[in-house]
């Protein structure tokens, strides 16, 4: 399944990472990355946990429950998949993560 790259973008990641391994280089522009979206995500979980005062967890157990007011409409009903979506991405994250060194 590998695929090359081109010399250019090699010796671009080596540099950037002072890695003369090309795969740690990429590794560690992976971790570096994956590590810059997290704290993205987490900026967008504070501004619902913020709107909604609470965390994901207990918005999705009200909403279950009917304790979500105008929980069907257009604005809150998106609030919830983004922020479920966000949750996902999250998770999927850090769990990548515990594969880079």
């Amino acid at each position: 399944m590998p695929k090359s790259i081109s010399k250019s973008t090699a010796k671009l990641l080596k540099d950037i990472t002072g890695e003369s391994d090309l795969d740690l280089a990429m590794r560690s522009t992976l971790k570096d990355a994956l590590e810059h979206r997290l704290e993205r995500i987490a900026r967008e979980e504070k501004e619902f946990r913020e709107k909604y005062g609470m965390g994901f967890e207990d918005f999705e157990e009200e909403w279950n429950h009917g304790g979500i007011e105008n929980r069907y409409s257009y604005d809150v009903e998106s609030d919830y998949w983004e922020w479920e979506g966000l949750k996902t991405r999250r998770e999927k994250i850090e769990e990548a993560l515990k594969w880079l060194p």
